[in-house]
């Protein structure tokens, strides 16, 4: 390999450091085997460079990326396309590492790497996540520093300190456009839900569902109440409402997506008025999907939400980015009139099936025609008979419901919600299953509830003609009580697959005092960094009204021009004002000692070279003769043998202030 296109030392090494660096982030988002690839590709390309191997021929990295090619397509079938996307990007660019010959190809690595940085704000937007990646881009661009350095060059720590030093001269402008330009939204909008991108409730649950998701301790929302907090046992967020049931699974109907809420918010003032209302704000994580949670029952919500008519909340797009908004709650029953048409679907059962719970369901209608006597009687049956577990048994036929209540009587609780709703309908009772969360966890140091994904919690509700109403039905309650009265993360504690893809946060990790004060400042902090950064654009728009006048595009226009103009100018100022014309080190040096010596007059000579004037220096202050000839020979080195070694220089400084400490200030008499 030619000189002119031998990546240094330093060169590789920060390389190294940025390839590690971009790839961590990536750890929990792209598949494991990738980062197989990059040890495997690194350490190819580290032997390529000491020499001992050749680079791979042309044969092998058609292999390599048939085989990454083929891996992705594999991932793709049960992964998001943004991860396969990013898997592919973090793919081409450890396979660069194994034609990386010459400078240029190190570039394209360095410029992906920097894309790379870009896009893991697609999975993180943490305050943690801002400074590494910060930290990184610091990183990257002291590494392209090193690239065009010569072989004679070997200072390693110079690079980032210029990287260092760039950022920071970079800082001002950025926060002029950071605080002037004006948000825009996206010119486009990528989808990243395939069924796997997000952890939380889907459009759809079946036995399972709900205790799948206490492995994970993923924040799914966070509300702060402006007046005191709800009791624990009426925390019931409410996501989504399921009318229909296949036998197995219970889903949404299309027609409970279409219908309006009409009458209900203005009836609900009017009869509960005297009840209390809670009013808080949610900031709530990227789902996906189109719901919104809130409190039951709420009654006021954003312009740019709709309730429909089970209740739930429904945004007009798509949540794909975290998003704020304002709820008004009131703990109340939901008067309903109840149309034909939706009488029917909150009735609806498969043909066949379930034979038993029917009977049973009828058996019980019988003895018992009040409605409320007959959720009492079923009620007292689960909690006599049944068992809450996380790790219920598997109900692999299609009568789900028949071996859940006659055989295996061990579940979640979705099983409970399910065979509820399945049992009320067969008796004649419209019923249907709600999926949400229940409880919540309290910051002490920003009053704010975390709900986490290992709250989700599914119930039912069935229709009560005598007050025209739904009512709510939690057999939670009554089959494992402690679950309405102590968080879960307490109640689950000895089950083995609460928290397995957390495993931080089981029973032993963070409990501590000093963990445990140290997670909720952190959390604190990441909370009121999403309020801020949410809240900013409306603040953003105020400051501008207020500052211009008015807003429009020629105001913005100047603005920017002008204070990003005088930034500008404030930092090229401060580069040739402060610092002045760029003096050899050499020089400098010299010059000082001249300052010293001109009070004895001894200073240089006009033309004197340098090794003539420290010799005439030997013999005038022969106690310092070693240091005198250390610094020609010094000299010497860095100006005509070119050796650039940094710390020859900085032995050569150290002996000038030796010198310069030791010269008398006035000539002895």
């Amino acid at each position: 390999m030619k000189p002119l296109f031998q990546l240094t030392r330093s060169s590789m090494i920060w390389l190294l450091v940025s390839i590690l660096m971009v790839m961590i982030p990536y750890v929990t988002v792209v598949p494991g085997w990738l980062f197989l690839l990059a040890v495997f590709t690194v350490g190819w390309r580290l032997m390529v460079h000491s020499g001992r191997w050749s680079f791979p021929h042309w044969s092998v990295r058609s292999a390599l990326l048939s085989l990454v090619l083929v891996g992705l397509l594999f991932e793709l079938r049960s992964g998001s396309v943004m991860v396969v996307t990013v898997g592919l990007l973090v793919a081409a660019f450890l396979l660069k590492l194994t034609e990386m010959y010459r400078r240029r190809d190190a570039l394209v690595v360095l410029y992906v790497a920097l894309l790379l940085i870009v896009c893991s704000f697609l999975f993180f937007q943490s305050i943690p996540m801002t400074l590494y990646s910060l930290l990184s881009l610091i990183v990257v661009t002291a590494c392209l520093n090193t690239v065009y350095r010569s072989q004679q060059n070997t200072d390693i720590w110079r690079p980032l300190k210029r990287s260092a030093v760039l950022y920071t001269q970079a800082l001002p402008m950025m926060l002029v456009l950071f605080l002037i330009f004006p948000r825009i939204g996206p010119l486009w909008q990528v989808d990243m839900n395939t069924g796997q991108s997000f952890t939380g409730l889907s459009d759809s649950m079946s036995p399972g569902d709900v205790s799948r998701l206490t492995r994970s301790a993923d924040i799914a929302f966070r509300a702060r109440f402006e007046t005191a907090l709800p009791p624990e046992n009426i925390r019931y967020w409410r996501g989504l409402t399921y009318d229909r049931f296949d036998g197995r699974r219970w889903t949404r109907s299309e027609q409970q997506g279409i219908e309006q809420q009409s009458g209900v918010q203005s009836g609900l003032a009017a009869r509960f008025n005297s009840l209390r209302d809670y009013r808080y704000e949610i900031v709530m994580e990227a789902t996906g999907q189109r719901w919104r949670y809130g409190l039951d029952v709420p009654v006021s919500y954003p312009a740019t939400v709709r309730r429909l008519a089970d209740m739930t909340l429904q945004g007009q797009d798509p949540l794909m980015q975290r998003t704020q908004y304002q709820l008004v709650s009131r703990v109340a029953p939901q008067q309903d009139q109840l149309s034909a048409g939706r009488y029917d679907r909150y009735l609806q059962l498969p043909e066949r099936g379930n034979e038993k719970a029917r009977q049973l369901a009828l058996q019980w209608a019988s003895e018992q025609p009040d409605v409320k006597a007959f959720t009492a009687q079923m009620m007292t049956f689960f909690a006599t008979r049944f068992r809450y577990t996380l790790e219920p048994p598997l109900l692999p036929g299609s009568d789900s419901v028949d071996q859940f209540l006659f055989q295996t009587r061990q579940g979640f609780c979705g099983h409970f919600a399910s065979a509820g709703a399945f049992l009320l309908r067969a008796a004649g009772v419209p019923a249907r299953v709600v999926g949400g969360y229940l409880g919540g966890e309290l910051n002490p140091l920003d009053g704010a509830l975390t709900v986490r994904q290992y709250e989700a919690h599914a119930w039912l509700e069935y229709w009560d003609r005598e007050s025209q109403s739904w009512l709510r039905l939690d057999p939670t309650s009554v089959v494992a009580p402690l679950r309405l009265e102590q968080p879960a993360a307490q109640l689950f504690s000895s089950e083995s697959s609460f928290l397995a893809d957390a495993m931080l946060m089981r029973k032993g990790f963070l409990s501590g005092a000093l963990l445990m004060q140290l997670r909720l400042r952190y959390e604190a902090i990441n909370y009121g960094w999403h309020r801020w950064v949410l809240n900013f654009q409306d603040r953003q728009s105020d400051f501008l009204q207020q500052l211009l006048g008015g807003i429009s595009v020629v105001k913005i226009v100047l603005l920017i021009l002008i204070t990003g103009g005088l930034v500008l100018l404030g930092v090229a100022g401060s580069l040739f004002i402060r610092r002045g014309p760029r003096q050899d080190p050499l020089v400098s040096a010299l010059k000082r000692l001249d300052k010293r010596l001109l009070q004895l007059g001894l200073q240089r000579r006009s033309g004197e070279p340098p090794g003539q004037f420290f010799a005439r220096m030997e013999q005038s202050f022969p106690s310092l003769s070693e240091e005198f000839a250390a610094l020609s020979c010094c000299y010497e080195q860095i100006s005509y043998a070119e050796n650039s070694d940094p710390e020859l220089l900085a032995q050569f400084r150290r002996l000038m202030s030796r010198c310069c400490s030791l010269i008398p200030q006035k000539k002895s008499l």
